[in-house]
């Protein structure tokens, strides 16, 4: 695989680039904050701008390793950060991955994850070398799933009970797409 980092990508309405400490006020108002979209990660809402602060720093650490893939969501029109998108598992011997990403509630239902998720998977086939792709997301956000269907991304079954969040066990939905399938839809 040729590991390229957490390269700047842009699509006709939006600016996928590696996140900057001043994307802290963005992440917590339009996401950390925001209970719709923290309910189905796996991780807290953010109580206040510390919060985003903090994990941006981290995120930021993390940069020099170039097989490091993390990019805030910007709208172009307006210059604002409204969400994430990242790559987590990433296997170097199976030449896979996991994605995942969250986007401000105030941007649900306009096709904006849908376009960054397929630049991200377009790169990753094309230009890291990538064999599969996958994501999961909770049963009840089926949002979520319809997002990794319009990307092209197959239902491989659900993993029941399998992540423990807000005082209960969460079955996820897995998808996935492979390399060849991707390049027979362009």
């Amino acid at each position: 695989m040729n590991h390229l980092g957490t390269v700047q990508i842009e699509t006709n309405r939006l600016i996928l680039r590696k996140f900057k400490v001043t994307d802290s006020m963005d992440m917590f108002k339009n996401w950390g904050s925001d209970t719709n979209v923290n309910k189905y990660l796996s991780w807290p809402t953010h109580k206040n701008i510390k919060d985003a602060e903090n994990i941006i720093n981290l995120w930021m650490s993390q940069y020099e390793d170039n097989s490091t893939y993390n990019w805030v969501i910007e709208l172009k029109d307006i210059s604002e950060t409204i969400g994430t998108i990242s790559i987590v598992n990433l296997d170097n011997v199976n030449e896979s991955c996991e994605a995942g990403y969250c986007l401000s509630s105030k941007y649900w239902n306009k096709g904006i994850t849908t376009e960054a998720f397929k630049a991200i998977i377009k790169f990753l086939f094309e230009e890291v070398g990538i064999n599969r792709i996958c994501a999961k997301h909770d049963i009840n956000n089926v949002a979520s799933g319809k997002v990794m269907r319009k990307c092209g991304m197959v239902y491989e079954g659900t993993l029941r009970e399998v992540q423990f969040r807000n005082n209960k066990f969460c079955s996820l939905a897995v998808y996935s797409i492979l390399k060849k399938e991707w390049f027979s839809n362009i």
